[in-house]
């Protein structure tokens, strides 16, 4: 629904949809490029999307694609029909926190290493990311006003982020003040 959702802004090749990906989904949903290309052909089939060669002079030609009503049909009612949904991920490093009295020292440290991804995170990524999507705003027919969702999964993002470091935080001088003590 990633790629029908793409494809309903703008006719694209299955590069540029990878490209498209990693600038914006990717922050939340990750798909590698064979991926991209298999679902195209399985959506070509069911008639959701159809794509065409375009013949270019000097390169290689290239397919484009563009949605169809059927699959336009199929990602409003997709919209429509979502689910809220809360994960319950497995996550080994909690796994690692949940018995972590065993080897405090150690805890500490994945802890201390958690923190500093997510602040890199935080810092390189948010910027990369609004600039993205202010570049893809301008693009995208509407994109003022797809804009300010786009920046709504951001801004989940970086809450997300941000908990996850305050909280690696406050473990943190837990257990540093159970191990000094």
């Amino acid at each position: 629904f990633g790629i029908l959702g793409l494809l309903t802004y703008k006719d694209s090749t299955g590069y540029d949809l990878t490209k498209t990906f990693e600038d914006s989904l990717n922050n939340f949903w990750h798909a590698q490029s064979s991926q991209i290309y298999r679902e195209l052909n399985r959506m070509e089939e069911e008639g959701l999307v159809k794509s065409r060669s375009v013949i270019q002079d000097g390169r290689p030609n290239k397919r484009l694609y563009s949605i169809t009503g059927a699959g336009r049909e199929a990602f409003s009612k997709w919209l429509r029909e979502a689910e809220v949904e809360i994960e319950n991920p497995h996550h080994t490093m909690l796994v690692r926190v949940f018995f972590g009295a065993d080897d405090p020292e150690s805890t500490l440290a994945m802890l201390k290493k958690l923190r500093e991804q997510c602040l890199n995170v935080l810092e390189a990524n948010c910027s990369e990311t609004r600039r993205n999507i202010d570049n893809y705003a301008g693009i995208v027919p509407d994109g003022k006003v797809k804009r300010q969702y786009w920046l709504m999964t951001m801004d989940l993002g970086i809450a997300k982020t941000q908990a996850i470091a305050d909280w690696a935080q406050r473990c943190i001088e837990q257990i540093e003040k159970e191990v000094v003590q």
